[in-house]
C-alpha cells in the first residue's frame, strides 16, 4: 500500500504553544472550520487561509497536512496558536501527513481522537474525529473536529456517527462539533441531523449558502449563535470555508439558540 497507518500513540501531533500567559475566561468565540483539501492549491490557500483564519479563536481543519508547507504556515503567521494534528495516513513515498487538526489561542487540557472501525473502500484509509477539552472560566467546552467516512456502505457510515455521538454523550458542557462529514445524499444527511439532534444537539443554517452540496456542517450545544456564514466565493480548496460567531449561554446551560442581529 501506498500509505502507512500510524500507530496509536504516534497519530497525534503539537505544532506550536499558546501563550500560558492568555486566560481561558472568554465568552464569545470566532471559529473557522475548512475542509483544506491538503493545502493542493498552495499559493491561493494560503492568501485564502491567512485572509480568513487569522485572528479566529479556534480553527477546525480537515484534509491538513504534516508536509514542509502547512506546518510553516502555521509557526510563522499563527505565532500565538497551538495546533494539534490527528493523522489519518502517511504517505510512503515522503511521509507527509494528512488528517484532522485544532488550532487555537488556547492550550486545551486534553486532547483525544477516535478512529472510525470502517477504512474507506479502495484506498482502506481510516477517517478520524478529533476532541480538544478547554477551560473556559468555570466551564469548560469540548470542541470536536470531524472527517467522516465517504466511501463505505450507509451502515458503516451510520456506525460512525454513533461513534462520536457516544464520546460527545460522556461530556457535560457546551459543545462545538464541525467538520466534513461526507453528507452527499438525503439519507445520509437525515441520519446525521437525527443522531446528533437526540443529544441535544443544534444543527446550524448558513447565511450566505451558495453550496448545492452540502457537505460541512457545525452541531453545537450551550451556545447562543451570533453568525455562521459560508465563504461561497473561495476557490482554494474544493470545500468553502465556514465561519461562526459563538457565545457561551449566559445562565450556564447547554441550550443553544439563535440570536438575531440587531
Amino acid at each position: 500500500m501506498p500509505f502507512i497507518i500510524p500507530a496509536r500513540e504516534k497519530v497525534l501531533l503539537k505544532i506550536g504553544e499558546a501563550e500560558p500567559s492568555v486566560v481561558n475566561t472568554q465568552t464569545e468565540f470566532d471559529i473557522f472550520v475548512w475542509n483544506v483539501y491538503k493545502g493542493q492549491r498552495a499559493q491561493l490557500f494560503e492568501a485564502d487561509f491567512k485572509r480568513l483564519g487569522l485572528y479566529k479563536d479556534f480553527i477546525l481543519l480537515q484534509e491538513a497536512s504534516y508536509d514542509n508547507r502547512m506546518p510553516k504556515l502555521w509557526r510563522e503567521n499563527f505565532l500565538s496558536y497551538e495546533w494539534h494534528l490527528a493523522q489519518s495516513f502517511q504517505y510512503r513515498k515522503d511521509l507527509r501527513s494528512t488528517g484532522v487538526a485544532i488550532g487555537s489561542k488556547y492550550t486545551p487540557e486534553t486532547v483525544d481522537f477516535i478512529r472510525a472501525k470502517t477504512r474507506e473502500l479502495f484506498w482502506l484509509t481510516p477517517k478520524l474525529t478529533l476532541f480538544s477539552e478547554y477551560q473556559m472560566g468555570p466551564r469548560k467546552v469540548l470542541f470536536v473536529c470531524t472527517h467522516v467516512l465517504n466511501f463505505v456502505t450507509l451502515g458503516a457510515f451510520t456506525a460512525s456517527l454513533y461513534e462520536i455521538a457516544e464520546r460527545i454523550s460522556s461530556f457535560n458542557g457546551p459543545i462545538v462539533l464541525a467538520g466534513d462529514f461526507n453528507t452527499w445524499n438525503f439519507k445520509r444527511y437525515t441520519i446525521m441531523k437525527s443522531i446528533f439532534r437526540d443529544l441535544g444537539m443544534e444543527h446550524l443554517d448558513l447565511e450566505n449558502d451558495g453550496r448545492i452540496l452540502k457537505l460541512d456542517h457545525v452541531f453545537i450545544k450551550g451556545f447562543d449563535v451570533l453568525k455562521a456564514q459560508v465563504h461561497h466565493t473561495v476557490v482554494s480548496s474544493d470545500h468553502f470555508p465556514l465561519e461562526i460567531k459563538l457565545k457561551l449561554t449566559s445562565d450556564g446551560s447547554t441550550d443553544s439558540h439563535i440570536i438575531s442581529p440587531s
